[in-house]
């Protein structure tokens, strides 16, 4: 038994860290020269349509430039989608894209600094869950959000969707966000990475493989960042092997269909062209490296003119829906500002004056820096508000409220301000979380567990609810005066921290870990829990040989 407990406190005291820390942290940084040794078998990843996407940042959406020169301006029209019938994907071709959009899942998570704050996943995830619904009826296998500065935006095959906090910032509004997301979702609905031939895939994966690099790169040295680029660049243009104009002419005709259709102004996509190109063009100007797939294709005006001809076609969002959009994105754009620790307290005090969602932020800035008396003159302020302008502000409210609880180690007071939220909104992934890690703190592992395993079962790459429940495990296994729940928690934390590595494509640490869960359990087996032990064993054996065969996969 105590043998048992050792491994709990022995193995889990080191390098693990809690989701509490991962928020305050934004995810994982890694070493820039181990990054630059990625080459194209380590990394498909995350910027898949970095290279079939022509939003990629500023720059990036320059590959869009004379990608346009053929639209013409048509009245509403349907969602030109493949015919299912005869052009659909085989089951191998989609069983190999679903471990194609796994792979990229977990290379992504292991080697690039991720935005995980849960209500800012949440947000994004059920606006890009609302587009994808226009277009395909297999939702996408999974969201990430990059905490990167530049404009990037990314889809990856099997559905792996995503873009870099930089694209947040430097949006508008909602609807400009969607017009981003819009596009990488036609990419996948059109199969655009599957229609493309063997050779075009290979010089797809130089490019990422580059990208993926030199975002690494660029944080510590722009030159070398630019040089990694401008390589993969070099070769994958020497092959004459970019996605073509008409995919993207597509995406972009495809993604402005499918945000009208989900509630979004069209107007929205030409708007942020613009936003791009005054980008590109600044940072040419300055001399500024751009952490984007292409440079060499500017956005063009006759891009940008054509653009806006063919948004006028659309009918305009009434006033309510603009409203409405436009006060969850304030919300969004400051919660990004506050968790990537971009605005100062000038910053968001003078915001704050014209800005709930600055206010918001606000709050949460005093709560990180200790200085509680000022949290609450906030808050004060923001419980003045008229009743229905303070209910569109939760769940964030109650949730930015609980932070500052916790700050102050106030978990029990923490848990029943989340606890009446999650009431309200049982389906909401961010409201678990911070209620489940509320739980936990509060010597209530068990109601925590209860509400993070659905995640995992909805999810299996939801690392924050894997990490979640490793920790709730750990402390029910040192808190509880039952020797057989303590022998099982210990076990468990350790399944549950192999979940984790395997996500973020540690594989070697992940069967380190399941091998200590089974050789634990084994021993259980000649105890009065061998009736529990042997289903147990079965699942450990299952986790072992997923994560052999996810370790052995090469796309």
């Amino acid at each position: 038994m105590n043998q048992l407990n050792t491994y709990v406190i022995a193995h889990y005291s080191q390098g693990i860290k809690s989701p509490v820390c991962l928020r305050k942290q934004s995810g994982f940084s890694i070493a820039v020269s181990s990054t630059l040794r990625v080459g194209m078998s380590a990394v498909l990843l995350a910027l898949t349509t970095a290279a079939n996407s022509s939003y990629g940042n500023s720059s990036n959406s320059q590959a869009m430039a004379s990608n346009y020169n053929s639209w013409q301006a048509t009245g509403s029209e349907e969602l030109d989608l493949p015919n299912l019938r005869g052009q659909g994907l085989s089951f191998a071709e989609q069983y190999q894209n679903k471990l194609l959009g796994e792979w990229s899942l977990r290379n992504v998570n292991g080697r690039i600094k991720m935005e995980h704050d849960p209500w800012i996943q949440e947000t994004v995830k059920d606006m890009t869950w609302r587009l994808n619904a226009q277009a395909r009826q297999q939702a996408p296998m999974g969201l990430v959000i990059i905490d990167n500065p530049s404009i990037n935006a990314f889809a990856a095959p099997g559905g792996v969707i995503g873009l870099n906090t930089g694209t947040i910032l430097a949006a508008s509004s909602m609807d400009e966000l969607a017009s981003v997301v819009a596009h990488e979702v036609a990419h996948i609905s059109q199969r655009h990475y599957e229609s493309g031939a063997d050779e075009r895939k290979k010089a797809l994966l130089m490019q990422i493989g580059g990208m993926l690099a030199a975002i690494a790169a660029s944080a510590v040295d722009g030159d070398a960042a630019a040089a990694v680029m401008m390589g993969s660049q070099t070769a994958t243009m020497n092959s004459s092997m970019a996605f073509s104009r008409n995919n993207e002419r597509e995406a972009d005709r495809v993604g402005m269909q499918i945000m009208t259709q989900a509630g979004y102004d069209p107007r929205a996509m030409p708007r942020f062209f613009a936003t791009m190109n005054q980008r590109s063009q600044l940072n040419q100007i300055e001399n500024r490296f751009l952490p984007s797939f292409v440079r060499s294709h500017p956005l063009s005006n006759e891009r940008l003119s054509e653009a806006q001809s063919r948004a006028q076609h659309y009918p305009s969002l009434s006033l309510n829906q603009q409203q409405r959009h436009q006060a969850l994105f304030d919300l969004l754009y400051w919660r990004v500002q506050s968790t990537g620790k971009h605005a100062s307290e000038t910053v968001l005090m003078t915001a704050a004056k014209n800005s709930v969602g600055a206010k918001l932020a606000l709050m949460n800035w005093y709560g990180e820096q200790q200085r509680f008396t000022e949290a609450s003159e906030v808050m004060a302020e923001i419980n003045r508000l008229p009743p229905t302008q303070r209910q569109n502000l939760e769940p964030l409210l109650s949730i930015t409220h609980s932070q500052i609880l916790t700050e102050q180690n106030k978990w029990s007071q923490a848990a029943d301000v989340l606890a009446s939220q999650q009431r309200l909104y049982p389906e909401r992934r961010d409201l678990r979380l911070y209620l489940a890690e509320a739980l936990t703190n509060s010597n209530q592992p068990i109601k925590a567990q209860a509400l993070l395993k659905p995640l995992t079962e909805q999810q299996p790459s939801d690392r924050y609810a894997w990490q979640s429940l490793q920790l709730a495990n750990e402390k029910l296994a040192k808190t509880t005066d039952s020797a057989s729940l303590k022998n099982i928690a210990t076990i468990n934390a350790l399944r549950y921290r192999s979940h984790d590595q395997l996500w973020s494509s540690r594989y070697e640490s992940a069967l380190t870990s399941l091998m200590q869960a089974k050789q634990l359990t084994e021993k259980l087996q000649t105890t009065a829990q061998a009736s529990s032990a042997r289903p147990l064993l079965a699942n450990i054996n299952a986790e072992i040989k997923a994560v052999k065969t996810a370790k052995d996969f090469e796309p």
